[in-house]
Parts: structure tokens; C-alpha cells; sequence
């Protein structure tokens, strides 16, 4: 039998892809219920036309779990927009998949895996750097002498940002 499975937004227009019944799951619904009907009716031998990868999820566990449930069930599985997955080698999806964690595994054990992401986080502009004469100003102003305004008037930077600086950084007495 040929199967279709898709992730759609409610009231999204659809358009058939594949002969067969197709199995629609809304997407955000984290239980997948459809996915899982789907999943219960395949048998050896069935195709499952899915139109991306990521009807089947957004992180790599989700897809890779998601893909073995199928091929568990002995059922070949074709998605559109994937070129290699309709060839002559039902097997070349698999050892993709196996490759992509193998390789995840192997940059978990290194410590590698997130520090690309690392250096993208910080967002807004970099920190300023605190003057050398912030710690007289400070005195001065934990003491009453000077406003928090003229202080970071001395400073050039604005008042909110000296406040800050106090608040934040220990006492060096």
C-alpha cells in the first residue's frame, strides 16, 4: 500500500502528494497521534511518501526516531524534497541518518558540538569597560559626596550604567 504523512497548520490548503491515504498531523501538536496511527497500519513492504524531513520533526532525536519507527516496520519511505531518498537504494537514507548521529556522537565526546554556537550568543553591544577612576567616583558617591550623575558624567557613561557598576562589583576594601 502507499501511505502519505505530513505536518500541516489548521486550516492550511492541501494539496494531495502521493496516491494513498495521507495522514495529517497538525503542526505543534508535540504527540504526533496520527504519526502514531500511521505507524500501527504499515506493514512490510508499504511506501510512505513524505513531502521534507521535517514533517517528522525539528531536531535531529525527533527525525532519526521518527524514521526508524518507520523502517521498523519493514516500509520504504520517499521524501520529496530529498532527491536521494527516491533512488534504487532504499538503504542510502538509513546510513545517512546513521552517519548524522554518529557524527553528533563523536562531536559530543570531543566537547566541540557547541562551541560554534558559543561565540554567536552574545547579543547587544559588547560590555564597556570600566574606567580607572570608577572606584574613586564610587567612594565618592557611597559617601554622599557626588551624584550618581556627575559620577558618570566623569565617566562618560550614563548614570543608569554606573548604578549598575556599583551594584554589581564587590567592594575592593
Amino acid at each position: 500500500m502507499n501511505y502519505g504523512y505530513t505536518c500541516m497548520r489548521f486550516n492550511e490548503p492541501f494539496e494531495p502528494f502521493c496516491d494513498g491515504e495521507i495522514f495529517i498531523d497538525q503542526v505543534g501538536d508535540v504527540r504526533m497521534p496520527v504519526f502514531e496511527e500511521l505507524t500501527h497500519v504499515l506493514e512490510q513492504g508499504d511506501l510512505v511518501t513524505i513531502p521534507s524531513l521535517l514533517c517528522l520533526g525539528y531536531t535531529f532525536h525527533h527525525i532519526k526516531e521518527r524514521w526508524e519507527r518507520i523502517r521498523e516496520t519493514g516500509s520504504r519511505v520517499v521524501i520529496l524534497d530529498c532527491e536521494d531518498s527516491q533512488g534504487d537504494d532504499p538503504e542510502l537514507m538509513d546510513r545517512m541518518i546513521l552517519y548524522m548521529h554518529e557524527t553528533l556522537e563523536q562531536l559530543k565526546k570531543s566537547g566541540t558540538r557547541n562551541s560554534p554556537r558559543r561565540n554567536l550568543t552574545q547579543t547587544g553591544p559588547k560590555p564597556k569597560e570600566i574606567p580607572a577612576e570608577f572606584d574613586v567616583l564610587s567612594e565618592s558617591y557611597k559617601a554622599g559626596r557626588i551624584s550618581s550623575r556627575a559620577a558618570a558624567e566623569q565617566l562618560n557613561v550614563s548614570h543608569t550604567t554606573f548604578i549598575r557598576w556599583c551594584r554589581t562589583l564587590p567592594d575592593l576594601d
